[in-house]
């Protein structure tokens, strides 16, 4: 097993139904996946046909898995996962675990590391969606924001498996800035694709 695991969430709502991305009590989370390279996890309450095991989206057992990885020597890994993931899975499923890692070091935020190592260059495209496509030649299953639409058409193996691919993304780029010193994304201001130096 390895020492990452990539952890991602889908919602059912939107953060404009509810007021803001800080109303994090109120998002609806439906899927919960974690990648460690090996294996999926996915957690959620619905039937699903989908390579990976599947566990109950519950506070206690997604967190008493969280906590077991942790414990071993593991870290968490997620793109934007303190502002928005962990908070959401706090503050909505009551998952403790959740909120208690916000407080360690557990937790990478490849989202935080990309913004941080830019700054000293220039600002460029920080979304999921732009790093895989210019860093890994890769694309994501969906749009993030088409997924609580399609779980609300009742296409739960569809979301799920575009939340285990993000993980699987995020755990991808990741190896990928720690093996070669960076990643690559477009400049806002020139258009150009640029190298980002980093050193997670």
């Amino acid at each position: 097993m390895s020492d990452i695991m990539a952890l991602d969430i889908e919602t059912g709502n939107y953060s404009w139904e509810i007021g803001g991305w800080d109303k994090t009590a109120s998002f609806e989370p439906t899927v919960v996946a974690t990648w460690n390279g090996e294996d999926g996890n996915i957690y959620c309450n619905k039937s699903l046909s989908v390579d990976a095991t599947v566990k109950a989206l519950h506070p206690r057992t997604l967190g008493d898995d969280l906590d077991a990885h942790v414990k071993k020597g593991g870290v968490i890994i997620g793109h934007n996962i303190k502002a928005f993931d962990l908070p959401v899975l706090r503050d909505a499923l009551d998952c403790w675990t959740a909120g208690d890692m916000l407080k360690t070091e557990s937790v990478i935020d490849t989202k935080n590391l990309v913004n941080k190592a830019a700054m000293t260059q220039q600002k460029v495209m920080t979304s999921l969606k732009d790093l895989v496509k210019h860093t890994l030649s890769d694309n994501k299953l969906m749009n993030s924001e088409d997924a609580p639409k399609a779980w609300r058409q009742g296409k739960y193996d569809e979301v799920a498996k575009y939340c285990l691919s993000d993980a699987q993304l995020t755990y991808d780029l990741y190896q990928f800035g720690k093996s070669e010193g960076y990643i690559r994304s477009r400049a806002v201001d020139t258009g150009e694709l640029v190298d980002i130096e980093v050193n997670w």
